[in-house]
Parts: structure tokens; C-alpha cells; sequence
């Protein structure tokens, strides 16, 4: 019996699913239990617990503003020019490159530049950018056409060859009906427009868990096959795949960015790409609670995005044909297949995988139903599902055992960020609204200069919290699409009226749905049917 065969075992995965639920209600429950005998030591918490949030708040703005420059920069950008001007003379490419961060400063530049200068003088290292060649997933449940449509316009219309596309879709059987019609729409607009489209229909297997990374595995697979036949002169290692929702409208510059960033790494195979996922594409038809859950996902992800070493794969996202034959695709075992797949390229490459940041958006549909409480509903499922990402933690601490070549410190990072990233998920906006109520009731405490110390503290910390939030409105109001034909002027005042919501959205759509998936899994509930969004949008 191999030294790591108990790491298997159910016992000791049911005792790993165990703990992100049991910490969570530990830490909620905790100030209760405490509050009646040690009053003074639940407050010190309190104001060190709120101390911490609001430094954290202005680090997190701090990234936000130089995720959001970094993104206008680079949106301007012709980066099809630039593959074209690296792949004819590095040398000079790399001067003026050069010249440009001396004379703009720009620290987009300034990186690209280093990517370049650690090659030194192996300028043959860097591919040739017609050598590339993109293939695009696009999986489809039940979506009407008017909503993909827009997807296959952005992909035709993108400052990229089209004859070095090739567009795969993704259906499922039990839509077959549906599918089967837009099939037939996307041939009759689409048909001539790409090197090639190919269109697989996925039939639930056993053993499957049911959704879109089932049906990736199974369209992956399928496409294997033929591109092997079809295209024998194409490497695999000269391909780059990216996933996309049947609602995703990727940047016209998405992929000659994403060529840019392949081409000048050597290390291009052990990379995976993430754009920043921009939930804008509905915003003025949705409710003012989804567009405050789609605003805060949007600027979360630009934050992440100055932080690569904190980067998972979401939604969207690109990898090497290579390392996803390696990785045998996308995992047909769990609802959370995008994030998921980090952590299944990770250990394949035993650690030696990192995310590349491409500061290029792709936008996506906020949550939008045929009425308000349907909109709240499947908002709360989202992110439920979402949330669910926190059953990777087994799937993390077994692989981390089974792979001691990678080095100790790099495994508790890792750990560590994904577990008290999820934690904090689910407790943090519950802790800083309501610590305070078990002390409330004990009324001796309520009389020491301790106890007004904290409410006084507390509320200078809910008033400081608004200069961000009126950074995040500002932001918000340039990133907005252009008003719509159907929409008023007075629409705007609604925009701005929604922030009023932050708090109560924050725990009741955001906080609550991840300590749901947290509690799922302490208890063995496991969430094994994919909950897909409906996709709905105003029609003029």
C-alpha cells in the first residue's frame, strides 16, 4: 500500500469538506458565545476586525485604480500590430517598446518591455504570430439566438484573421430542440466567416455531473479527433483555445492581445489567460440589486487582474491545445469547471503553471429576469454555484500531499489564499454588520468607555466606507454602456440610487449564498447539477 493511498480515502475527504463550513459558523457563532463572559476581548476583536477591513478596503481601491488604468491603456492599444512588430524584428520592437514606457511611464509597457528583456538575445524564441491559430468554445443551454448572436458578431469583427479562427459549438442533447434552430442561424449568418465551425451535441453520461463542463469534456474530445484529421499541419501547441458563455462579447482586441502575450513567453505553454470579465452587456435593463452584484463582480475582477499570483481561471478564459490535452480538457465532475480547471492544470505541471493577466475585457450579462424576484432568485443561485468553489479545498489538500516536489511555502500560499478567500466570502460582510449585537445585550459592558469606544469607532468606519463607495460610483459611471433608445435620461438617477443597497445586497445575494455552499458541503450536499443562468436581455 503506496504511503499516500489514505489521502483517497472518504473518511479523510469528508473530514476536509468538513472544515470550510465549520470554520465559517465558528467564526459567525463565536462573538455570541464569547460576548456574555468576555465582553472587552469580542470588542478588541470588533475593532481590530473592522481596522483590518477598512486598510484592506483602501489597498483593494488602491489595485483598482491601476487595474482600471491598465485596462483603458491597453484597450487603445493595436495589439495585431504590435504581434506583427515583435514577430518581424524583436530587437527593434523591443527599443521602441522601450522608448515608449521612458515617455509614457506606463507600467502595461514597462511589463510587456521585461517580458521581452528576459529573453536577452534569444529573439528566435519569440513565435511568429501567423503561426497562431484560435479556437473558441462557445457552450449553449437554452439560449434564445438574439443572445449569441452578438458573441459570433464580436469573434467575426475582432482585429484578428478570421481565417485563423475556428468557432466550436457547444450544445446539449436535452436542448436539442433549441439548439438545433440555432445551429441552423448561426450556418445561414455565419457559415463562410471563420476558417471553420464545427457544431457537437453533448448527451448526459453517468458518472457526469450534469452542465457546461460536461459538455466541454465531451465537445473537447470530439474536436480532438477531427482537428487531428483535418488540420495535421496545425501543432496543437500553436493553438490557443478560450471558453466562452453563449453571452460573452469578447474586446475587438481580445485575441491579437492574447497572441501578443503567447507569443513573446517561452514559457507559453505552462501559462493560462485570463481576461477581465466586465458583467455590463444588460445593465440598464436589470434591477438595481443585480446591477450592485454585477458592478462589485466587475471591479473585483480588475483588481485581481494587478495580481496574478492571486489570478484563478473565471468564466472566460484561454489555454494551450497542448495543456488541454494534457489536462484531458475541462473536468466533467463538478458545476465550477472554469476555476476548476487552475487547479487541475496547476498539479499537471506540478506547480509550475502561472496566470497571465490580459488586461482586455470580455463582457458578460448580468442577471436578468422577467420579473424583480425572479431576477433576486437567480441571482442568489449564481452565486451559489459560484461559491461552490470551495469544494476544490478536498481536491487542493490531496493533491498538495500527493506531490511533495512542490515546495512547502508554495502549497500554504496556495491553501491559504483560496481557503480565507472563501471564508471571507461568506463571514467578513456578516461580522462587520452585525459583531456588535451580542454585545448589545449585556448591559454593564454597554456602560464602559471600551463599549462607546467601539460604537463611536464603528460608525467613523461606516462613514470612511462611503469615499469609496463614491469612488466605485464614479468608476461605475464611466464604465456604463451608452444610454439605450428605450431608456431615459432619468435612468441615471437610478444608477445612482442603487448604492444605496451595497450593504444589505452584500450579504443577502453575495455573503449568505456562499455560506450556503459552504454549509452544503460540510453536510455532504453536494451541488452536482449545473444551475445555468438564464440569459435574457431587452429587445428593441
Amino acid at each position: 500500500m503506496k504511503n499516500t493511498d489514505w489521502v483517497d480515502s472518504k473518511p479523510f475527504n469528508r473530514f476536509l469538506e468538513i472544515i470550510p463550513g465549520l470554520t465559517a459558523w465558528s467564526i459567525l457563532i463565536l462573538p455570541f458565545v464569547f460576548a456574555p463572559f468576555t465582553p472587552a476581548a469580542v470588542a478588541y476583536f470588533i475593532l481590530a476586525f473592522n481596522l483590518y477591513w477598512f486598510l484592506k478596503a483602501i489597498n483593494i481601491m488602491r489595485h483598482m485604480i491601476r487595474g482600471f488604468g491598465r485596462m483603458w491603456r491597453s484597450m487603445k492599444i493595436d495589439w495585431l500590430e504590435r504581434c506583427k512588430a515583435v514577430s518581424t524584428d524583436p530587437k527593434a520592437y523591443k527599443a521602441s517598446l522601450w522608448q515608449e514606457y521612458e515617455q509614457t511611464k506606463t507600467g502595461y509597457s514597462h511589463r510587456n518591455w521585461q517580458e521581452i528583456e528576459n529573453l536577452g538575445d534569444n529573439y528566435d524564441l519569440i513565435k511568429n504570430w501567423e503561426e497562431v491559430y484560435h479556437v473558441i468554445f462557445i457552450t449553449n443551454y437554452q439560449e434564445e439566438f438574439y443572445i449569441t448572436e452578438p458573441t459570433f458578431e464580436a469573434l467575426r469583427d475582432c482585429n484578428y484573421p478570421n481565417d485563423h479562427i475556428i468557432i466550436v459549438s457547444c450544445g446539449e442533447k436535452r436542448d436539442e430542440a433549441n439548439y438545433s434552430i440555432i445551429k441552423k442561424q448561426i450556418q445561414e449568418k455565419f457559415g463562410h466567416d471563420f476558417l471553420d465551425i464545427q457544431y457537437y451535441m453533448h448527451e448526459v453520461q453517468g458518472g457526469e455531473v450534469r452542465g457546461k463542463g460536461s459538455n466541454l469534456y465531451s465537445a473537447g474530445h470530439k474536436f480532438k479527433k477531427y482537428f487531428t484529421e483535418k488540420y495535421p499541419n496545425i501543432l496543437p501547441e500553436n493553438v490557443l483555445v478560450t471558453t466562452l458563455d453563449a453571452d460573452h462579447i469578447v474586446h475587438k482586441d481580445y485575441l491579437s492581445n492574447l497572441t501578443y502575450e503567447n507569443i513573446i513567453d517561452p514559457n507559453r505553454d505552462r501559462r493560462t489567460y485570463q481576461p477581465i470579465a466586465m458583467i455590463m452587456n444588460n445593465i440598464w435593463d436589470t434591477s438595481m440589486p443585480s446591477r450592485v452584484l454585477a458592478a462589485a463582480s466587475s471591479f473585483w475582477n480588475v483588481v485581481e487582474s494587478v495580481r496574478p499570483y492571486r489570478i484563478r481561471t473565471f468564466a472566460a478564459h484561454s489555454q494551450n491545445l497542448k495543456t488541454l490535452y494534457i489536462t484531458d480538457f475541462w473536468s466533467n465532475q463538478t458545476v465550477v469547471e472554469d476555476g476548476h480547471q487552475f487547479w487541475r492544470t496547476y498539479f499537471a505541471y506540478n506547480g509550475e503553471m502561472e496566470m497571465i493577466p490580459l488586461n482586455i475585457p470580455v463582457y458578460q450579462d448580468a442577471v436578468f429576469a422577467s420579473n424583480f424576484w425572479t431576477t433576486l432568485k437567480n441571482s442568489y443561485l449564481q452565486r451559489r454555484r459560484w461559491a461552490w468553489g470551495i469544494s476544490d479545498f478536498p481536491y487542493i489538500i490531496k493533491n498538495f500531499i500527493k506531490h511533495p516536489e512542490i515546495p512547502f511555502g508554495e502549497k500554504f500560499l496556495q491553501t491559504f489564499r483560496h481557503f480565507a478567500g472563501s471564508i471571507s466570502w461568506s463571514t467578513a460582510a456578516f461580522l462587520i454588520a452585525f459583531a456588535w449585537v451580542p454585545l448589545s445585550f449585556n448591559q454593564a459592558f454597554q456602560d464602559t468607555v471600551l463599549a462607546h469606544n467601539v460604537a463611536i469607532f464603528s460608525s467613523n468606519m461606516f462613514t470612511l466606507a462611503w469615499v469609496g463607495i463614491l469612488a466605485n460610483i464614479w468608476l461605475y459611471f464611466l464604465l456604463l454602456p451608452p444610454l439605450p433608445k428605450y431608456k431615459k435620461k432619468f435612468d441615471y438617477l437610478g444608477m445612482l440610487i442603487q448604492w444605496i443597497l451595497a450593504a444589505p445586497v452584500t450579504i443577502i445575494l453575495s455573503s449568505l449564498p456562499a455560506l450556503e455552499s459552504q454549509t452544503r458541503l460540510m453536510f455532504g450536499q453536494s451541488l452536482n447539477i449545473f444551475w445555468p443562468t438564464p440569459k435574457v436581455r431587452h429587445k428593441d
